[in-house]
């Protein structure tokens, strides 16, 4: 008989630490809070190029853009580029990088058609076209860069920029009619994006 009290006892002593621990546990409360972070993904950006100010036909401006992974991890990149002319008097929005102002090719006599602005480009074999993208074919990693796909833009030898001069029926008085081209900019706009995950999966 005695033994059976003392199994009861101690079945009730348990209950009632029981609710006096969880009791104490809701009052007394300790927070961590733990941040991890990431850091700043850095790919640094270097681009070679001086903006002419008289730009002439035939003339040939270096411009080249590299990508170097500053991550301990590697990274996929891929470039996109954008040309077009703008006019002295444009009503096309600055962020359009995709409208040209004036007509980017002009066709000969011969129905051949030709670029009034050339792209040259440095080294296509690292890179795969598709879609209106150059994808760089290998990961970089880390203080790695890749190769420069453009080189250089020269202005067409056979573009014809002159104004123009027209007279009166008699031939005494003329009057000059300034190319469509004349105080025109020609933009090469250069998108680069980087990724941890490769763009093209073939």
């Amino acid at each position: 008989m005695k033994k059976k009290r003392a199994i009861i006892a101690a079945v009730a002593a348990v209950a009632v630490l029981g609710i006096g621990g969880t009791i104490a546990y809701n009052q007394d409360r300790m927070v961590f809070d733990n941040i991890f972070n990431l850091g700043d993904d850095v790919i640094e950006y270097t681009e070679h190029f001086e903006s002419p100010s008289n730009w002439q036909p035939c003339q040939e401006v270096a411009k080249d853009v590299i990508a170097t992974n500053k991550n301990e991890t590697p990274r996929y990149v891929r470039m996109k580029i954008d040309k077009y002319w703008r006019t002295s008097n444009t009503t096309t929005p600055a962020s359009d990088h995709a409208t040209t102002d004036l007509p980017l090719t002009w066709t000969d006599s011969g129905d051949v058609e030709h670029e009034y602005a050339i792209i040259n480009m440095q080294n296509t074999n690292d890179w795969i076209y598709r879609d209106g993208w150059y994808y760089y074919k290998n990961a970089i990693n880390k203080n790695v860069s890749t190769n420069s796909l453009l080189e250089s833009v020269t202005l067409n030898c056979d573009a014809n920029f002159a104004s123009q001069v027209t007279y009166s029926a008699d031939g005494k008085t003329g009057q000059t009619v300034l190319s469509d081209y004349s105080g025109a900019t020609f933009h090469v706009y250069v998108t680069v994006q980087t990724s941890t995950e490769r763009y093209l999966n073939d």
